[in-house]
């Protein structure tokens, strides 16, 4: 096998050399040299020939000139790609190189961080328990004493059941002394029930010999009743009469007091107004008197005065007779006749009194016809007291067969009552002394329940404490303290981490040195001058540069990942000052599983030069050349004389709206509307007043994000998953015309 190697550095110089030479030789041949024929000689052929020979020496400079500057490209060229190729090996080393040494810098801080996060989980731990124990010996004080309650609280209970034990003894010693008293109370109450049952027999023969007379006279009482009820009913019918004749009686007396009532009243007033007359003269009279007295109680009355008394005495008669003559006497006449209209009315009860009078008869005759009647029922009433009497009779006699022996059962009872007399007494002490230990123990009860009341709060507090420590002890494992204190951890930090190994610190940049070339890594930093880092904790950036010391060519390699995983781009500039971009899309949509594409753009990324396929288990294929596409029969008819450009998610970063249609880093709340079945449009107002409209096709599975003039500024797909995917932008399009490039919303949509 045949290696072949080359010397890009020779190349290099080699090619520097021959453009050199190329233009000192490009020098010389700029001199301008003529052979006139006067300076040559006569002959004028050799002065054409001369100049011919002079034309065509000039002309090898030119060809050599170029000859040279060709191959100087050439070598160049082929220096430069040689030199990238190394270069882009060289790069991928130091890639791997610095990745290795970042993660043994990530490893040794990861190690670092567990043994501080375990130390400040520790020291944590200590002080929780320290609070914990201070607590629970603050809470130990309250239970101790809830303790020394309990224990009193038992003594008494414990006190207690040994009096109720002795009450117990006791109630046993005196149910034994009663124990031979009751079985013989029982004994004389067998005995009493015996004569109970003695005198029960004898009233019950007594009785049926009572209730044989009780059955005869009942049956004469019914043949009475029978005979009586005639007469009853026609007495029933007497009474009814009575009663209409009282009611025809009172109403026809209810009639005339109506009408005597209301002459009455009328006279009434009328004599109210005479009386009220009356008195008015009587007082002129009294003091006419008054007068008369005083004139002559003074004894200096002259005679004069007299007949002026007189004369007052006489005008004051004729007064009162004139009034008589005008109301009193026709008064006193209308009073008399109201009086004997009062006694005419008497005359109107004579039919009524004559109705009585015929119902007195009747009622005579009915207590004529009644006298044998009742003859027969006090013959049976007297037979019924005589009964009674028997049976009153009957019961004492009963009771006095009986009384020797009750006597003698209750002397016996007297006795043994005397006996237990003693004993109830004791008994009933006992009760006494057991109610009141029933109250103590009641007492008690009520201190235990109060107690167990003053128990539960602390036993709470208790449960409490357990819960919380054991709930902040959970937490303590799960304890981030990176987010929850400063631990001074981070790297650059050697002041407070001194015992951490250099390696720990992951570098902003690195250097590698060889005897031709020196590369370096470099990484994107944040504000606070550390590498920017994505949520995975790789640098969003990574820049790594090969320059050749003999030459000073230089190449360089910008690594940057994009949001979907295995996505990237890749910005390559060469050593012969060109700018390419490469696009790895790890899983393109629209292709099977398991495929992947390379596409790779000049600087812009909107012109692409080839496209790189790579299938499950394989190899990458160039699957679209450029200029070899145009080239072709294919290419020349293509109108658009361009590759396919790279998918939108993979050039444009920010969009202007998220996978879920909202526009990025915004959470002002849309107002939505169904423009039509399964559309909808979401209009959006920015802090800036911007609007951002969307409108979503759930039956095609597109998605438009259009400005405030419906222009349509980006093209979101729905993927296979049901995820959406951003499939074209306005900036990756040129406007040529007044059309938009990605056209407009509808007019139904708008």
């Amino acid at each position: 096998m045949v290696r072949v190697s080359y010397d890009y550095d020779l190349m290099t110089v080699l090619a520097r050399h021959l453009w050199h030479l190329r233009d000192e030789l490009d020098a010389t041949s700029h001199t301008d040299k003529t052979f006139a024929a006067g300076d040559i000689g006569p002959r004028r052929e050799t002065a054409e020939a001369l100049e011919d020979f002079y034309g065509a020496w000039k002309k090898s400079f030119g060809e050599g000139w170029q000859a040279m500057t060709d191959l100087g490209n050439l070598l160049d060229k082929a220096g430069k790609a040689f030199y990238d190729q190394d270069a882009s090996h060289a790069a991928g080393a130091a890639q791997q190189v610095t990745a290795q040494v970042r993660d043994e810098a990530n490893r040794q801080n990861e190690i670092r961080k567990q043994q501080l996060n375990g130390k400040l989980r520790a020291q944590e731990a200590t002080r929780l328990e320290a609070r914990y124990k201070t607590q629970q010996a603050r809470l130990k004080k309250e239970q101790d004493a809830l303790v020394e309650k309990r224990n009193k609280i038992d003594e008494q209970t414990a006190a207690q059941q040994k009096r109720q034990e002795e009450l117990n003894k006791e109630q046993e010693e005196l149910a034994a002394k009663r124990e031979p008293l009751l079985k013989e109370q029982d004994e004389l109450q067998a005995r009493q029930q015996q004569l109970w049952q003695e005198e029960k027999d004898l009233l019950k023969q007594r009785e049926e010999k009572l209730q044989v007379e009780r059955d005869e006279l009942q049956k004469e009482y019914e043949a009475l009743r029978k005979e009586q009820e005639p007469l009853l009913k026609q007495q029933e019918e007497l009474q009814r009469k009575q009663q209409q004749l009282w009611e025809d009686e009172k109403a026809l007396r209810a009639e005339q007091d109506a009408a005597l009532e209301k002459k009455a009243t009328a006279l009434e007033q009328e004599q109210e107004a005479y009386d009220g007359k009356q008195d008015a003269l009587q007082e002129r009279q009294e003091a006419l008197w008054k007068e008369r007295e005083t004139l002559l109680g003074n004894g200096n009355a002259t005679q004069a005065d007299l007949d002026d008394w007189q004369r007052r005495q006489d005008a004051l008669d004729k007064d009162r007779d004139a009034l008589w003559e005008s109301e009193g006497k026709g008064l006193a006449a209308r009073w008399d006749a109201l009086e004997h209209e009062q006694r005419d009315q008497e005359k109107a009860f004579a039919p009524l009194r004559e109705r009585q009078k015929e119902l007195d008869d009747e009622r005579d005759a009915l207590s004529r016809a009644q006298e044998p009647l009742s003859e027969r029922q006090d013959e049976l009433q007297t037979k019924q007291k005589g009964l009674w009497a028997l049976e009153r009779s009957t019961q004492k006699e009963v009771e006095d067969a009986l009384q020797v022996k009750q006597d003698g059962l209750d002397a016996d009872r007297a006795d043994l009552q005397t006996r237990l007399d003693p004993l109830d007494q004791e008994s009933k002490d006992l009760q006494d002394r057991q109610e009141q230990l029933w109250d103590d123990q009641s007492e008690t009860d009520k201190e235990q329940t109060a107690l167990t009341e003053e128990e539960k709060p602390v036993q709470q507090r208790q449960q409490d404490l357990q819960d919380t420590f054991g709930e902040e002890y959970d937490k303590l494992r799960d304890w981030d303290p990176d987010k929850d204190a400063d631990v001074g951890r981070l790297r650059g930090m050697r002041g407070q981490l001194d015992d951490l190994p250099d390696e720990a610190f992951v570098p902003k940049g690195y250097t590698i040195e060889d005897g031709n070339s020196t590369t370096t890594v470099s990484y994107q930093l944040d504000e606070n001058g550390e590498i920017k880092v994505d949520g995975n904790g790789d640098p969003v950036e990574t820049t790594t540069t090969v320059t050749n010391k003999n030459t000073g060519l230089s190449y360089s390699e910008t690594y940057h990942p994009l949001s979907r995983d295995g996505d990237s781009v890749t910005t390559i500039r060469s050593s012969d000052g060109s700018v390419t971009k490469v696009y790895m899309d790890s899983s393109p949509e629209g292709s099977p599983d398991g495929w992947m594409k390379r596409y790779v753009t000049d600087e812009t990324g909107r012109d692409t030069l080839q496209i790189w396929t790579k299938r499950p288990d394989g190899d990458w294929e160039l699957t679209m050349d450029k200029e070899t596409y145009l080239d072709s029969e294919a290419g020349k008819q293509d109108a658009q004389q361009f590759l396919d450009r790279p998918p939108a998610y993979l050039t444009v970063e920010n969009p202007l709206v998220d996978g879920g249609g909202r526009p990025s880093g915004s959470t002002a709340p849309g107002t939505t509307t169904t423009v039509q079945e399964g559309v909808t449009r979401t209009d959006y107002t920015g802090a800036d007043g911007s609007v951002t409209k969307v409108v979503t096709n759930e039956n095609t599975g597109m998605r438009f994000v259009a400005d405030a003039g419906n222009e349509i500024q980006e093209i979101w797909q729905r993927a296979e998953d049901g995820t959406w995917y951003l499939r074209d932008s306005l900036t990756q399009h040129e406007r040529s015309s007044a059309e938009p490039p990605l056209g407009t919303l509808g007019e139904n949509w708008r």
